[in-house]
C-alpha cells in the first residue's frame, strides 16, 4: 500500500511551509512541490494558498486533509489488526500517561509487561489528561493511564484503582495537628502559601475545586507540571501542596512533608485505563491492561492499602 501521497500533503498542511516539510520528509524542496501539483492537478483543484505566508489550505485542502487522516487512520487499525497474526511475539504498543503516573506505578507495571512480551516496542506518551483524550482520539495512543473523570464522549476507560489525594504540608508547619494523616480542613489554610500544579493537570482540576468550596482563593507561590517537584518544595518549608497517594507514599524522599487527609469521607480520585471507543483494540494493548490490573491487583493484596477497589464498570 502506497500512502505517499496523503503523508506528503499532510506533512506540508501540518508544517505550513514545503521547505520545512521537505526537511522532515528527506526530500527536496522541488521534488515535493512537483509531487504535490501533481495531486493537485490530477484531481483539478489547488490544495494550498500559495501566496499566503504561512502556507495555508484551500476550502478544497481541508476537505483533502480531512478525508487523508480518516484514511491514514483506517490504515493504522488494519495494521494494527495484522500484528495480532504474530501472536504478539512482535507488535508496537502506544502507551498515554499522565505525569502522576509517570513516577508510579507505570515503573512497577513496564518491567513486568517487558518481561512477559520482550518483543512489543513501547512508545510512551507523557501529557496532561486533555492532551492523552486528543491523542486517544486521534489513534496516536493505544490505551492511557489517567484519572477520571474523562470528559470527550469518544473515549471509554475501565476504573482500575481509587486512592486518596492528600495534603501535604511543610515539616514545622504550626497550622495543623502535629500528628500525620488526620482529617483537616482546608479552610484553616486561608493564609498559607500553596504549591499548586499546572492548569490541564486533573490534580488541579480537583484543588481548585477544594478552593471554591472552601470559599477562597490560594495564596500561589508557585505553579509545577510535577507532584514530586510540588512534594519537594512542600517538604523544604515552601507552602502546602497535593498529592496522590501513591505518589507521596512512594516518593523515595529522604526529607518529606507531613501528610493530612482532606474532607470526610476523604477525598479520592479514580485512575482509569482509556481506549478510543468502538475502536479495534490490538491483543497488546489488551495485554497492558491485563497486566496492570494484575499487578495493581498484587499490591493490594500484599497489603500496602493504597487502593481501594474501584466499583464502576466500563463507561461507554
Amino acid at each position: 500500500m502506497d500512502f505517499k501521497q496523503y503523508e506528503y500533503v499532510l506533512m506540508v498542511a501540518e508544517e505550513k511551509s514545503f521547505s520545512k516539510a521537505a526537511k522532515k520528509l528527506y526530500i527536496s524542496q522541488p521534488s515535493l512541490s512537483q509531487y504535490i501539483s501533481r495531486i493537485e492537478s490530477n484531481l483539478g483543484v489547488s490544495l494550498f494558498n500559495r501566496s499566503s505566508t504561512p502556507l495555508s489550505l484551500t476550502f478544497e485542502g481541508h476537505i483533502y486533509v480531512e478525508t487523508a487522516n480518516r484514511i491514514m487512520s483506517m490504515a493504522g487499525e488494519m495494521l494494527k489488526a495484522f500484528d495480532d497474526v504474530k501472536e504478539l511475539k512482535k507488535g508496537v504498543l502506544n502507551i498515554g500517561v499522565t505525569p502522576s503516573k509517570s513516577n508510579y506505578p507505570m515503573p512497577s507495571i513496564l518491567p513486568f509487561f517487558k518481561n512477559k512480551y520482550p518483543d512489543i516496542e513501547i512508545t510512551l506518551a507523557e501529557e496532561t489528561s486533555e492532551e492523552l483524550e486528543e491523542l486517544i482520539v486521534n489513534g496516536h495512543v493505544d490505551i492511557a493511564i489517567m484519572n477520571l473523570p474523562i470528559s470527550n464522549e469518544n473515549i471509554a476507560y475501565e476504573p482500575v484503582m481509587t486512592e486518596k489525594i492528600l495534603l501535604a504540608a511543610p515539616p514545622e508547619q504550626k497550622v495543623l495537628p502535629a500528628a500525620q494523616f488526620q482529617t483537616v480542613d482546608i479552610r484553616l489554610l486561608e493564609k498559607e502559601q500553596f504549591i499548586l500544579h499546572k492548569n490541564g493537570l486533573r490534580i488541579r482540576q480537583i484543588t481548585n475545586n477544594i478552593f471554591f468550596e472552601a470559599g477562597y482563593k490560594p495564596n500561589i507561590l508557585l505553579e509545577t507540571r510535577s507532584i514530586e517537584t510540588s512534594i519537594r518544595l512542600a517538604a523544604a518549608g515552601l507552602g502546602f501542596t497535593f498529592a496522590p497517594e501513591s505518589t507521596a507514599l512512594y516518593s523515595g524522599l529522604l526529607k518529606v512533608p507531613k501528610y493530612y487527609i482532606l474532607g470526610s469521607p476523604p477525598l479520592t480520585w479514580d485512575t482509569a485505563l482509556a481506549y478510543k471507543k468502538d475502536a479495534y483494540m490490538t491483543k497488546a494493548a489488551r495485554a497492558f491492561a491485563n497486566v496492570a490490573k494484575e499487578v495493581l491487583g498484587k499490591m493490594h493484596e500484599q497489603g500496602l492499602e493504597l487502593f481501594a477497589p474501584a466499583t464502576k464498570g466500563i463507561k461507554k
